[in-house]
């Protein structure tokens, strides 16, 4: 038997044998009930929340919510499923998940309000700001190439660890000594993890009152303009909080996931081919910090300060802070970001190019936000998408911000991939049609 047979034996093996097997054997759950409003015009957007859930794109076993601010007004906020099983305690209002990656998304808006306020420069080197990361050849290295995930620091010189990280001398330590796996400004490679403690470290140089990234969020983001969204959660919000839970995907969503995704189906095949290699180095130089069921856990995580994957919101409260992002970046005489920087995310024309790390993912990078150029409009989406399926994006075009948590990992969790937000998206630009007619 050739190589390439065995290969495709082996990976449909472990297609079944890890997905569909299993879904023969777990408990059945019911369809959740769907909670939430819905303003007039957008019921069919509840609709097709339900519709997730019937057709087995979501999960009634976890949980998600779902909500839409237009113009300022929040029309969509629907939630359903369990915040945690286990306990069979129901998804409310009020429950928050880790949004995972989305959370650059809110670590870029504050380099971006630094940089609004005079005390950062996305063209300057880091090292203006930062003397001792210059060293390993990082000398040139701009803010911009960082945030935008060209400086070839995917890989750090050092395992992270809970206690590594919350010793903010010691982590930047191993921040300025890390060399760069490939010439800085030459191509991007999703910073995974390590995107998180560099921005940290940036902001608590450049920010006047020398702030951490999560007190940074908290005392110029989330208090002033009422965003239900921590970089750091409080121990007493931990209550609120879904319970991360690792449900299998559905036999549908793991067939849609290999016939729709190459980076889904080049990494089921990562183990044979060898492919990977990056992505795989970046993984295992996470170490205990991808153990996601330590996330669960409170001690852990309370006040946990990774902008780059540990950041906790709402839906709602992440499409509030986008839906102020789509529409000017101000709210009752505060200003959030200027329209100018906003106009920089929204009308950057360089297109999505291959990622190195996330190989071959087509994206694109600007200032530290996910920019999607938008077909018929002049406008980009931009934001950024979280492991699972989470997403926070602003819609420009449209005046609107979008927010989705959920607590089942889906294996589609990149950018507008997922067909659950693909099916509420499209439910609700046809509501915006109607709308306009």
């Amino acid at each position: 038997m050739s190589v390439l047979r065995q290969a495709l034996l082996i990976a449909v093996t472990a297609v079944v044998v890890g997905f569909i097997v299993p879904a023969f054997f777990k408990p059945s759950y019911p369809v959740p009930e769907i909670l939430g409003t819905v303003a007039p015009g957008f019921e069919e957007v509840r609709e097709v929340f339900r519709q997730n859930y019937e057709n087995g794109w979501d999960n009634p076993e976890a949980g998600s919510a779902f909500s839409v601010y237009q113009e300022g007004r929040k029309v969509v906020d629907l939630w359903a499923g369990y915040a945690d099983q286990e306990a069979k305690r129901l998804w409310s209002e009020d429950t928050m998940s880790i949004i995972f990656s989305t959370t650059k998304g809110l670590g870029a808006l504050c380099v971006a309000m630094l940089v609004d306020r005079g005390h950062l420069d996305f063209k300057k080197p880091v090292a203006n700001y930062w003397p001792e990361f210059a060293q390993k050849g990082k000398d040139k290295i701009t803010v911009e190439q960082l945030m935008e995930h060209e400086a070839g620091l995917a890989v750090l010189n050092e395992p992270m660890t809970f206690d590594l990280m919350n010793n903010k001398s010691a982590m930047d330590k191993v921040l300025a000594e890390t060399e760069p796996a490939w010439e800085p400004g030459t191509a991007h490679g999703y910073h995974t993890l390590s995107i998180g403690p560099y921005v940290d470290a940036l902001v608590r140089r450049a920010d006047p009152k020398k702030r951490s990234i999560g007190k940074f969020f908290h005392e110029e983001v989330s208090k002033p303009f009422g965003i239900e969204a921590y970089i750091g959660v409080p121990l007493e919000q931990f209550h609120r909080v879904g319970r991360l839970v690792l449900v299998s995907a559905s036999p549908s969503m793991t067939l849609y996931a290999l016939r729709q995704s190459d980076f889904a189906r080049k990494s089921i095949l990562a183990p044979i081919t060898g492919s990977l290699k990056l992505l795989t180095d970046t993984l295992t130089n996470c170490g205990e910090v991808c153990e996601f069921e330590r996330l669960m856990d409170p001690d852990v995580l309370q006040n946990f300060e990774l902008s780059s994957a540990a950041g906790i919101a709402t839906a709602s409260g992440i499409a509030k802070l986008f839906g102020i992002l789509a529409n000017g970046g101000k709210v009752d005489n505060k200003t959030l970001l200027s329209q100018g920087l906003i106009d920089e995310y929204a009308n950057d024309r360089r297109g999505p190019t291959p990622d190195i790390v996330i190989t071959d993912l087509m994206i694109r990078w600007k200032y530290g936000m996910d920019v999607i150029p938008q077909p018929n409009h002049k406008d980009n989406l931009f934001g950024s998408p979280g492991a699972g399926g989470q997403v926070g994006y602003a819609d420009p075009n449209n005046k609107l911000g979008y927010g989705f948590i959920s607590r089942y990992m889906s294996p589609m969790g990149m950018q507008f991939h997922d067909p659950r937000i693909i099916y509420l998206q499209e439910s609700v630009l046809r509501a915006i049609e109607k709308q306009k007619r």
